[in-house]
């Protein structure tokens, strides 16, 4: 039988599974995540498996997320929205109906359970306190007023100046309790083994503008002053208090205010009355973070540590060369070991006090599945969620380790199309620029492939999960060895595929959509370009984004001092040199890469009268659509993308669509063809 290529309408069949949760009973509590078409709406429900069993729905709502078992293993909390706000439930895991343990807010991040299973500490929105917010709004208006930085988030849109705070409240029900207060949010509590107190990660006392945070720890009563253990060294969070209640453990880096990426994020640990700060894996030289781009869940993602039952090793994400996996630190930060990886990104887990260990990976061919490994090291998958795709034609990638002209070894990844003789291709280059493409499922590059389309993609220096040297080789020099490293791998998939050299397109978003606007005003190697929620204007970028202050270091350029260097490596500055045809994709509530960065883009060049400009903006998400996005949105950015290289690269059976208005968001040809 023939297998269909990927559409974009699959996204409404994409069933992913997340945050897998182990039972002592043997049991995996996970979320569940499938895009409904009607109400155009993630929904979010939470299922149960075991090794050897089909998994099946445990709760029946459609937002709820954030499955925690109780220690006891007695019952399932988790928040969910059914209507009137979002409540912490409870759940028997012998079975029984679920009961609201909370009050109503309009977030709740996080919640971990007390040893004694009989409170939980959770974060959640606080009502405003305005003697000491930075923010004010007018609800009847939407008017804000504004006393300081940060004012907007691209993950929440324009805030309120109300802050998430830690609260605790008892399972057997009773007055929940307010424990922290002030103008900073509160992330990842985690209890000490006596449940006598509480650690936590918080930015008190930092300038506005920086992004150090400390770990505090509290007793679990209103009013309590909490104890500062860090020494604002650098961003730190997501504690764990070791068993025997000596130390926390915790992710960071001692690298003072850097958020962007050149530093890895290491393992640390402090003893937990005070004291030094040591790092685990500093000479492991990667990142204790998945650092791993798809276009099926959110960017990246962190975890706690998770301690032994003898507190021998800690248990952690490491991310390397494109993947990602579970790692084992001793204590001492002496050795390490890889407990779960291969060529996959190992993206969430839990662990048993027995060593048992349920996971959540995805690769090149699976979306995302949870598996178990037992304490013996054998590994057994869960969930089998997507069925439907060995009907799909899904391929695995080409990899190529090419070199550059000074030195260092990069990494390519190829995605040869059915047809794969003499073939139009696009080089894809990933966000961040600390990120990383590599073992992880993609829609968009298996669609193109399908279509005729292939597609190459790999790690310029920049990238996260090569070591510091390699993600730092940029700073001060966008635009320069990345941009050279983007041709070398170009130059490698010339060389290790059938690519026609006509028929090359450029995309990327993000730092990629930088990179292919830069790109396209300095070489003659594309045919077309598709530029997506780019930076475009360092100048503008650093007063508008969320926190695009972080460009200055990036780039070397100090915009108070006037900002030369950030308006002189601007691609805008050459952008009137780009003479082939350009797609440029933006969101209109894109805080991390305001929307004017691709304004000015498309306003120039339809100016210079280069006809084969076109816009396409979305409303409603931010600069996270692709991954996270509206699933309306979703599809019909990746209706244009495969558009417009259809129309400019001209792959072998497969028609363009008219040349007209709204003909970007058509279904492709085979969206037809395919019956769901």
């Amino acid at each position: 039988m023939n297998k269909t290529p990927l559409i974009p309408a699959d996204l409404y069949r994409l069933v992913l599974p997340s945050d897998p949760q182990c039972a002592s009973d043997g049991r995996i509590f996970f979320v569940v995540q499938t895009q409904d078409e009607p109400s155009d709406e993630s929904r979010t429900t939470i299922w149960s498996g075991r090794p050897g069993a089909t998994a099946s729905a445990f709760t029946s709502g459609t937002k709820d997320k954030l499955p925690r078992v109780a220690p006891d293993s007695a019952h399932l909390a988790f928040v969910a929205d059914r209507g009137d706000g979002k409540k912490i439930y409870v759940m028997p895991l012998g079975g029984g109906e679920a009961r609201a343990l909370t009050p109503t807010y309009d977030a709740i991040v996080a919640l971990a359970w007390a040893p004694d299973a009989h409170r939980l500490a959770y974060v959640a929105t606080a009502p405003h306190e305005p003697a000491n917010a930075r923010i004010a709004l007018d609800e009847k208006s939407g008017a804000r007023h504004i006393r300081a930085l940060p004012f907007k988030s691209d993950d929440e849109g324009l805030l309120d100046g109300r802050r998430k705070h830690l609260f605790v409240c008892d399972l057997a029900g009773g007055e929940t309790r307010q424990i922290t207060a002030g103008d900073f949010d509160v992330g990842g509590p985690a209890w000490s083994p006596d449940a006598a107190r509480i650690a936590y990660a918080a930015q008190v006392g930092a300038a506005e503008d920086s992004f150090v945070s400390d770990i505090f720890i509290v007793t679990p009563e209103p009013g309590a002053t909490p104890v500062k253990l860090t020494n604002s060294a650098g961003p730190m969070q997501l504690p764990a208090f070791s068993h025997d209640g000596r130390e926390v453990a915790f992710v960071g880096h001692l690298h003072g205010d850097d958020i962007g990426g050149r530093f890895n994020v290491e393992l640390l640990a402090i003893p937990s009355d005070g004291g030094a700060i040591r790092s685990l894996s500093a000479g492991v030289d990667r990142p204790v973070t998945d650092s791993i781009l798809c276009d099926v869940r959110g960017a990246g993602g962190q975890q706690a540590p998770i301690w032994s039952a003898g507190d021998t090793e800690l248990f952690i994400l490491l991310s390397s060369e494109g993947a990602c996996s579970i790692a084992s630190f001793a204590r001492d930060g002496s050795t390490h070991h890889v407990v779960a990886g291969g060529e996959r990104d190992i993206y969430g887990f839990s662990r048993t006090s027995d060593g048992t260990i349920a996971f959540v990976y995805s690769s090149p061919l699976v979306p995302s599945e949870i598996a178990c490994l037992d304490p013996y090291g054998n590994e057994e998958r869960v969930t089998d969620c997507n069925p439907w795709l060995s009907e799909r034609s899904v391929r695995a990638p080409q990899r190529v380790r090419p070199q550059a002209d000074d030195g260092p070894q990069l990494d390519l990844f190829i995605l040869e199309p059915d047809r794969a003789e003499s073939a139009p291709y696009v080089l894809q280059v990933h966000g961040g620029p600390h990120y990383a493409y590599g073992f992880a499922f993609s829609l968009e590059f298996q669609m193109l492939a399908g279509h005729g389309i292939g597609v190459a993609y790999g790690h310029p220096r920049g990238s996260q999960s090569y070591g510091h040297a390699y993600a730092d080789a940029i700073t001060g020099d966008w635009g320069g060895r990345d941009a050279a490293d983007v041709l070398t791998l170009l130059d490698a998939a010339e060389k290790n595929a059938s690519i026609d050299k006509a028929r090359i397109g450029l995309a990327g978003g993000s730092y990629g959509g930088f990179m292919t606007t830069w790109l396209l005003g300095h070489s003659k190697r594309f045919a077309t370009g598709v530029s997506m929620r780019a930076v475009n204007d360092f100048v503008s970028e650093v007063g508008a984004a969320d926190f695009g202050w972080f460009l200055e270091r990036e780039i070397g350029g100090i915009w108070r001092d006037g900002g030369r260097k950030l308006f002189e490596n601007s691609p805008m500055r050459d952008a009137h040199k780009i003479d082939v045809p350009l797609l440029v994709e933006h969101s209109e509530r894109d805080y991390r890469c305001p929307i004017d960065q691709g304004e000015q883009l498309f306003t120039l060049l339809r100016r210079l009268g280069r006809k084969q400009t076109e816009f396409v903006r979305f409303s409603g998400d931010g600069h996270g659509l692709s991954r996270t996005g509206k699933p309306r949105n979703r599809i019909l950015r990746l209706r244009a993308i495969a558009h417009w290289l259809i129309r400019h690269l001209k792959p072998q059976g497969v028609e363009p669509v008219p040349d007209e208005a709204g003909a970007l968001f058509k279904p492709l040809s085979t969206e037809a063809q395919v019956s769901a």
